[in-house]
């Protein structure tokens, strides 16, 4: 008799179940964007107000639900701005919080692969207005990659910038176009400068360009006085061109500004990194007159009324032109506030699922 009874409940238990699988989900009417930044910098600023401005446009919801952005700061203790140490400690920050949705960050290719399979495990979409290594999203630049960066085998990283393959490829040929023929490469040692640099270094020799050296620097260990030596080591090697792999916020500008001391003539150029608000608000003339390519279009290209429209609101706003990395947040921004309303559910899986498959969306 006592087994029928203990059959019996478990069926019962068994059909109210079922009864309960068939619920309308709960209704969710809060969510957040972690947002990482670096904003001991002035660009890292200027990214979190453009952030918050196309939050306050939406007047702080995704269709009904209520956004809140959650910042982190990745600057580290020894001035770093991007720190990835600080990167994971935010990441983790971030799926700790069951609020958190999605993820706009890892403005570097180092803080992005420190990060992503953490996030990945959790469901989590990362959306960088700034990560431009190619191994993050295709195969053949590194051991593993992109799958190391996905242990659940389904990608979740997306980019509003192209990789560094495009910047690497174009500026080597660029070179040629403007006549030089003896590169000096030098990166920061990031994953960022060491991919840029190789990418370059690769298309120049394809283009029968000599490579003098690929030479190194590491921002956290150098001195005004290695810097010097560093720059007359290459002033000796006599180049038509110097091709830096570099942050202008993270030793860029100091290496430049030796380079330019140790021989006022010498050409320069290089990616992304030094097209930072930085390095044109720093004073002196030894940092005029350098070449650079950009990953995403400058305010100025934004052809666009949407475009044009965001600029001028700006620029009236902080009294500057946006830089290119405040435009990509800004529209990282924008992108995460779509998928969120028009996702299944404004879940961690159903704003990834959104993002997988955006449709139609105008930025």
């Amino acid at each position: 008799m006592m087994r029928k009874i203990a059959i019996l409940i478990i069926l019962v238990s068994l059909v109210f179940s079922a009864c309960g699988d068939d619920k309308e989900p709960a209704k969710v009417d809060n969510v957040k964007i972690a947002v990482t930044l670096p904003t001991g910098i002035e660009i890292g600023q200027d990214m979190k107000n453009a952030a918050q401005m196309a939050l306050d446009e939406a007047n702080g919801k995704a269709g009904d639900i209520q956004v809140e952005l959650l910042f982190f700061e990745t600057t580290d203790d020894s001035g770093n701005p991007f720190s990835a140490e600080k990167e994971r400690e935010a990441a983790t920050k971030a799926i700790s919080d069951s609020q958190v949705v999605v993820y706009i960050g890892a403005s570097t290719s180092s803080e992005a692969r420190e990060v992503i399979p953490l996030l990945n495990k959790a469901d989590i979409a990362v959306l960088s207005p700034a990560a431009t290594a190619p191994g993050l999203t295709k195969p053949g630049y590194g051991a593993g990659e992109p799958g190391k960066y996905y242990p659940t085998g389904r990608h979740s990283f997306f980019r509003l910038v192209t990789s560094d393959e495009g910047q690497g490829s174009t500026a080597a040929r660029w070179a040629k176009e403007l006549g030089y023929t003896k590169i000096y490469l030098i990166d920061d040692t990031s994953d960022y400068g060491i991919g840029l640099t190789g990418i370059f270094e690769v298309t120049a020799r394809d283009l029968d360009l000599t490579v003098l050296a690929h030479d190194h620097f590491n921002p956290d260990n150098e001195t005004p006085e290695t810097y010097a030596e560093t720059a007359r080591h290459i002033v000796d090697a006599q180049p038509d061109l110097v091709y830096i792999g570099a942050y202008a916020s993270y030793g860029g500008i100091e290496l430049i500004q030796a380079l330019r001391t140790a021989n006022p003539d010498i050409q320069i150029m290089g990616g992304d990194g030094l097209t930072e608000q930085d390095i044109a608000d720093a004073s002196g003339s030894p940092l005029n007159n350098i070449y650079a390519t950009s990953a995403t279009l400058p305010g100025s290209g934004l052809e666009t009324q949407a475009g044009i429209s965001f600029v001028d609101k700006y620029q009236s706003t902080y009294s500057k032109p946006p830089n290119p990395y405040v435009i990509t947040t800004y529209e990282a921004v924008k992108v995460a506030l779509y998928a969120i309303e028009h996702a299944e559910s404004p879940t961690r899986r159903g704003v990834l699922d959104k993002l997988a498959d955006l449709g139609d969306f105008s930025g």
